[in-house]
């Protein structure tokens, strides 16, 4: 009994060492095929469409005694449908010039202060993962010195390749990523200062006398409605979000305040018009020295949510 339980486990073991023996061996069979880049440049990024248009060289190296020209050929993009202009094509080496849109979900959770991926894919259409590996060629792989994208800094260029998965097959993904930063003087002028300004201007409110009261609600709605539109095309340079973006939530502490101002000036309205006008000077003297550190709170509230996202 015990020689049946030992043979069985004897089995068991050899069936498990084959498989990984197998795999090993098919992985090492595998062709490689250099892939390189060179990024001419980034034409258009258009965020409201979740898109954006490349200009670039793409070469591939391979031994033509274990891969065929033909099947090097047969490769397509994951995330666009470029068009694509053949320069060179010998034996070992194959080169295009590719112009096109490609696509991507963007992550807006820092907007306006965000920096975004801008990714190309490609896989071979047939050659799986064990007959096929793309290996990037990280010497010759570049962004041209000249290459500019309006409204953005370039950071960063990489390249690299994964496994990719889809469920019993994969397949050998080369990835090249450009990594651009929206300019930090810029996106505080545009999207930072204008509610300053238009929040300073209706808590001015504070020091107009309580007895003008009329005169203090009209410039808290006049401004708030200003706010809001500003909200409204600020937004509008990028798609429908599922969360709060970092000008949302820039915008809530700002309606907040608006909020704070408007309750502050009808109470003090109340007060006026039952004659309590020692209550009313009172009530703004408070509510004024209050404000600084509501502003602070909320400035600090702001500050740590961006750093977290």
């Amino acid at each position: 009994m015990r020689a049946i339980k030992t043979l069985i486990i004897l089995l068991f073991a050899c069936l498990i060492v084959g498989t990984a023996i197998s795999k090993t061996a098919k992985a090492a069979s595998a062709t490689e095929v250099e892939v390189g880049i060179w990024l001419v440049n980034v034409e258009k990024v258009d965020l409201a469409e979740s898109s954006f248009r490349l200009d670039f060289y793409l070469w591939f190296r391979f031994d033509p005694d274990q891969i065929s020209l033909q099947e090097i050929e047969e490769f397509e993009f994951i995330n666009g449908a470029p068009t694509k202009y053949e320069i060179t094509a010998e034996e070992g080496y194959l080169e295009y010039r590719i112009k096109g849109d490609f696509f991507k979900t963007f992550d807006f959770t820092k907007y306006p202060f965000e920096d975004q991926k801008l990714s190309l894919q490609i896989e071979h259409k047939t050659l799986d993962y064990t007959q096929l590996r793309y290996v990037p060629y990280v010497e010759g792989s570049n962004i041209d010195s000249e290459a500019n994208v309006a409204g953005w800094n370039i950071t960063r260029f990489d390249v690299d390749t994964v496994e990719h998965s889809y469920g019993d097959q994969s397949f050998s993904r080369f990835i090249s990523s450009v990594i651009l930063q929206r300019p930090l003087f810029s996106s505080i002028f545009k999207s930072v200062m204008p509610i300053a300004v238009i929040t300073t201007i209706a808590l001015l409110a504070f020091f107009v006398s309580p007895k003008d009261f009329a005169q203090r609600i009209g410039l808290a709605v006049t401004t708030l409605l200003s706010a809001t539109a500003f909200h409204l095309s600020m937004l509008n340079g990028i798609p429908p979000t599922g969360y709060l973006t970092f000008a949302d939530k820039m915008m809530i502490f700002v309606y907040a305040l608006f909020l704070y101002n408007l309750s502050v000036s009808v109470y003090i309205m109340r007060c006026v018009d039952k004659k309590k006008e020692e209550a009313a000077e009172e009530t703004n003297r408070r509510a004024l020295r209050i404000l600084p550190f509501l502003i602070l709170a909320g400035v600090a509230i702001l500050s740590v949510s961006q750093l977290l996202a």
